[in-house]
């Protein structure tokens, strides 16, 4: 009797049957395996069964993208059965498409692949598919129809699924499940009500109901008209608010002329530029116009103080396109005026003695206070207190007078301070000090009523520095008193 063709292996022709273990050898997926017609287990897939599972899809339908979608569809049962929210199913095809196309490129240059990408890639295989949302594990301990226990047990899968994936799902909970159809219920009751004519309590819906992530309630919204109809002035630019932003915001004429355009070209219909007066040029003039109205209202209703004090320093700042520049910052104080007046924040060309006192002493003409000024306060560089150059002396001239000289008792205190410290310190010409750097950081810190104070009266020279203190100040308020003590302060100076 002739051997069958079961038992020789080979047909009538003579060909060769493929065996079993030829078919698999042929259907296997190069790192991955053998593809899967499903997924299956208690535990969050793997990126080897998500592969696997894609691969037998893909082979059936030989549609890519379908493939993709239908994939993310099973494996998002897994995650929602596990009560775990995930990334957006568009976020979870798009992960896929990585995956894939990293296997792509591993199976492509097999040959010439580097041995430990490959041995990476496959080191990766049997861990977590995980498309778990940033904050999964806050939406856990936020579920309101979870118990405490319920919600540690959850936490502690995830974060188990996330290593060594030891832990298993049990099935359905079923006392989750019958929370969720109660909670469907009412969300299906309170959408009948708002449908009907029946008041509802809001307050109770939002406070009785808090949606899972994936439970979305039916809500109606009365929609509004994407459009609003508003009548715009033809000199828009000529409106107070619009030029005062503009400044404000240090936008530049170019820029607040293109909004405004884009602004009424989104209307609809768009609205005709023609119709409005919008021009660089015109920004500009309309800038400058409310600029110089307000100074002159600002001027109209200053009453200078009858004894004032001059401010002034200066700052290198940028300007409204960008670029720097000298600006002269002038204040006056006074009666009435305690934390000081700003009269102009000029731009000057450099930063000496008589272009400050130049500035000045323009300031001081424009606000009509001359007259009233009678001390100087400044910064102690040799700009401002030089004997023939300084600001202190061309601005005595310009304004034909002679003034108090105040020192600003920041870079006075500064002098005392370093003096003081150089006699108990020694000197040093760093340009910072560790000491000062490290009590200025813990200034805070430090106990403000518990301060040593310097008694004056108990110092061997404090008969002759409250002598001078005395004579200082008598003279001082003479001369802010009598305004015909002038003389006297020109003979003393």
């Amino acid at each position: 009797m002739e051997e069958s063709e079961s038992q020789s292996g080979e047909n009538a022709k003579g060909n060769v049957r493929p065996t079993s273990s030829t078919t698999r050898s042929a259907t296997e997926i190069y790192l991955v395996g053998q593809p899967a017609s499903s997924i299956r287990g208690s535990k969050l897939p793997t990126m080897r069964q998500v592969l696997k599972f894609f691969f037998h899809t893909v082979n059936e339908s030989g549609d890519r993208q379908e493939t993709f979608k239908e994939t993310v569809r099973n494996v998002l049962t897994f995650w929602n059965l596990a009560r775990i929210k995930t990334i957006s199913e568009r976020g979870c095809r798009e992960k896929l498409t990585r995956l894939w196309e990293h296997w792509r490129s591993l199976q492509k240059s097999r040959d010439r692949a580097a041995k430990d990408k490959v041995e990476n890639f496959k080191s990766q295989l049997d861990l977590l598919w995980d498309i778990g949302a940033p904050d999964a594990v806050e939406d856990i301990e936020k579920n309101r129809l979870l118990t405490p226990a319920d919600k540690q047990q959850d936490i502690a899968f995830y974060q188990d699924q996330r290593g060594e994936r030891k832990a298993f799902m049990s099935g359905n909970d079923k006392i989750f499940a019958a929370k969720k159809r109660k909670q469907e219920e009412r969300v299906e009751k309170q959408s009948r009500n708002r449908e009907g004519s029946q008041p509802v309590n809001q307050a109770a819906v939002i406070r009785d109901l808090k949606p899972l992530w994936w439970l979305t309630p039916q809500r109606k919204y009365t929609s509004k008209h994407p459009y609003v109809t508003v009548q715009l002035p033809r000199r828009i630019l000529q409106e107070p608010a619009l030029k005062e932003l503009a400044d404000r915001l240090r936008i530049s004429n170019n820029e607040i002329v293109s909004v405004v355009a884009a602004v009424l070209r989104s209307a609809n219909p768009p609205g005709d530029l023609s119709e409005f007066r919008i021009s660089r040029e015109t920004a500009r003039r309309a800038r400058a116009s409310h600029r110089r109205q307000v100074a002159a209202a600002q001027r109209e209703a200053f009453t200078p103080p009858p004894h004032a004090v001059v401010h002034w320093d200066g700052k290198l700042v940028k300007n409204v396109v960008g670029e720097e520049e000298h600006r002269q910052a002038i204040f006056i104080s006074g009666r009435g005026h305690e934390e000081g007046k700003m009269l102009a924040v000029l731009p000057v060309k450099d930063g000496t003695g008589l272009t400050q006192a130049r500035a000045t002493a323009r300031a001081i003409e424009d606000w009509s206070c001359a007259s009233n000024v009678k001390a100087l306060c400044f910064d102690t560089t040799s700009s401002n207190t030089g004997r023939v150059q300084g600001a202190v002396v061309h601005l005595q001239a310009l304004l034909e007078k002679q003034l108090l000289r105040l020192g600003c008792r920041h870079h006075v205190m500064e002098l005392v301070v370093r003096a003081a410290a150089s006699n108990i310190f020694g000197k040093t010409s760093a340009p910072t000090d560790p000491l000062f750097q490290t009590l200025k950081k813990r200034w805070s810190q430090l106990d403000h009523s518990q301060y040593l104070r310097l008694d004056i009266a108990n110092l061997p020279e404090s008969d002759w520095l409250s002598h001078l203190r005395h004579r200082t100040v008598s003279y001082l308020l003479t001369v802010c008193v009598d305004t015909t003590s002038r003389s006297a302060c020109l003979a003393t100076s």
